[in-house]
């Protein structure tokens, strides 16, 4: 009795980290966290100073999108926090695109945002497909997500987006016949079945666009225009990922449609 005196009842270590009890309970459940003490006749939970720290660093972790293995293996392995590093990177990354996105799409009228970029690496579905107009690549976009959907697949949250065959923009013209291009659906890398196929991360030339699709030439031109300024060398096709589309709400105007053309490039 005298060591439960010291400690602290799952009430009060709740209460001081803004938790719930059932929460501390999901935590030891989970692996996460291990009591001070557990009285062995009534099976009460008690903590110290200790544990409520560990709890605070564990909400901590979580908000920042790191998962209950990571937050168990940086425990275990005395505070390594290698893997946890590259998770925040990547999260960075995410968030400084995102970031750039929303400043053009605060604007009211269409602008270009040039920078080079890291493309993290995408588990996708990809099928290839024949056209040139942006309703037969929506219409092929749509066609290829209604069917992963049916499948069952775990999609992701990142953008479809399109591989495109095409050359013209890199000599300064925009041409009118078709070419064939594979669409993409991205999924969960860890939910993703046998028929998916990873494209890894690379460095690429990315032209952020916001505006209705009329523009979307001028995009096009861009991009082979500061490719050469650059004096970057392509070493893929390009791809367009569809950040605002019509795919993600019918009540979207076109005006605010954002899309981002990225140009896989050879790192220097």
């Amino acid at each position: 009795m005298g060591m439960e005196k010291e400690l602290f009842q799952i009430t009060e270590a709740a209460r001081a980290c803004g938790l719930s009890r059932s929460t501390l309970l999901r935590m030891e459940e989970k692996g996460l966290l291990t009591p001070a003490y557990i009285a062995p006749d009534s099976g009460r939970r008690y903590y110290d100073n200790h544990n409520v720290a560990r709890i605070m660093q564990i909400e901590k972790f979580k908000s920042m999108g790191i998962s209950n293995e990571q937050i168990i293996n940086y425990f275990v392995r005395g505070g390594e926090a290698t893997d946890i590093l590259a998770t925040l990177v990547e999260h960075l990354h995410d968030f400084q695109r995102s970031v750039e996105e929303l400043r053009l799409r605060v604007r009211e009228k269409a602008g270009m945002s040039v920078q080079v970029i890291t493309l993290p690496a995408v588990t996708c579905i990809m099928r290839r497909y024949w056209g040139h107009t942006g309703q037969e690549k929506y219409n092929a976009m749509y066609a290829l997500y209604h069917e992963c959907i049916r499948k069952g697949y775990i999609l992701s949250d990142d953008p479809l987006f399109t591989i495109s065959d095409r050359k013209d923009f890199l000599e300064g013209y925009i041409g009118k016949d078709p070419f064939s291009f594979d669409v993409c659906v991205p999924l969960r890398a860890d939910k993703a079945p046998a028929e998916a196929v990873v494209l890894p991360e690379c460095r690429a030339l990315s032209v952020l666009y916001y505006g209705e699709y009329g523009g979307m030439d001028e995009a096009w031109l861009t991009l082979g225009r500061e490719v050469k300024a650059r004096g970057l060398k392509p070493n893929a096709p390009p791809r367009v990922l569809g950040i605002v589309a019509p795919y993600t709400g019918r009540e979207i105007n076109a005006q605010r449609y954002c899309s981002r053309l990225v140009l896989p490039v050879e790192e220097e």
